[in-house]
């Protein structure tokens, strides 16, 4: 029995695997029209300049409730996926007759064209800052501009990579200016934003009037009334303010706020979203400043007290 499959769902991964030759990019939940079950669907990205035949990975459903639908295994094979390719769209991994909740995926061993084989568990999730969406009027001005269609996300430069405009993420091991998503230059992106905002900037209105002077009163510096900002006003304003620094930079700074992408930015959702284990996660810089902060004291108190011992000995050295 055929049946056609409509789009319920979708979230981008709000983590990467860092070092790692493939990526998790998305998952998606599609719906049967005969059925009525749930599909769903992951896609992966090849980062590694050897091509890949196959990827095992385990994944985790969980119901709305967190109630766990199924955890198992899934192998692609045979999809032969070059350096920015993606894969696993099309393969359903788990379908379902009740509602799915999150996914959890986990990366295993992947299979490159030569024969070799990469075991993936060892590499380390790493949290992503939140991608920061455009206002409307600045994103279809934008869309206009470079030619390109669904940019709706602030391409910028953060620790681990870069995001496109069009919300992939892209990671260091990618190599790429290209957005292999949307085909969209980076370079070409930031600046044509720039030039957005330089265009978008508005002169204060002058008064209507000018301001009577009464006699015997002392004239006053006539009223200016600023005009309301609009939403692509505000967004240039925090943008200038967020960039703003002595030396010229070409990439953007880093917002740093986390939070998962599940499609908010345009993109179809209905209470759905990755589960992330928490210890996958973890940052260390976080661990090693607690470290610090505990042990400083009694180390100081340590070497001082040593110092004056020291000196308490050469003291009575020289009596």
């Amino acid at each position: 029995m055929e049946q056609n499959f409509e789009l319920l769902a979708q979230s981008r991964a709000n983590y990467y695997t860092k070092g790692s030759p493939i990526q998790f990019v998305r998952v998606e939940l599609l719906k049967g029209d005969v059925t009525g079950e749930v599909a769903v669907c992951l896609t992966f990205k090849n980062v590694a300049p050897q091509p890949v035949s196959g990827l095992v990975v385990r994944f985790k459903c969980k119901s709305p409730a967190g109630a766990l639908l199924c955890e198992d295994e899934y192998y692609y094979e045979g999809i032969a996926a070059a350096q920015g390719d993606l894969f696993g769209a099309d393969d359903a991994v788990y379908v379902s007759d009740s509602a799915v909740g999150s996914v959890e995926v986990d990366l295993e061993q992947a299979f490159l064209t030569d024969g070799s084989a990469l075991q993936l568990g060892g590499y380390k999730r790493v949290r992503l800052p939140a991608p920061k969406a455009l206002p409307a009027p600045l994103a279809a001005s934008l869309c206009q501009r470079v030619g390109k269609e669904g940019l709706s996300i602030v391409p910028q430069v953060v620790e681990g990579g870069w995001y496109c405009a069009c919300g992939a993420f892209h990671p260091k091991e990618e190599d790429s200016v290209y957005c292999s998503e949307c085909g969209c230059d980076r370079i070409l992106l930031q600046n044509s934003l720039s030039t957005l905002l330089q265009q978008g900037r508005e002169p204060a209105a002058e008064p209507d009037e000018p301001t009577r002077v009464v006699s015997g009163m002392r004239p006053e510096e006539p009223t200016r009334m600023m005009p309301k900002l609009t939403e692509q006003q505000k967004f240039a304003q925090s943008y200038r303010s967020r960039t703003a620094e002595p030396a010229r930079q070409e990439e953007w700074d880093e917002e740093g706020n986390a939070r998962p992408y599940s499609g908010r930015a345009g993109q179809s959702t209905s209470q759905f979203e990755l589960d992330r284990p928490e210890e996958d996660c973890s940052d260390e810089a976080d661990e090693t400043a607690e470290k610090i902060i505990r042990w400083a004291p009694p180390i100081t108190a340590g070497l001082c007290a040593l110092v004056v011992a020291i000196g308490f000995l050469l003291y009575q050295f020289v009596l």
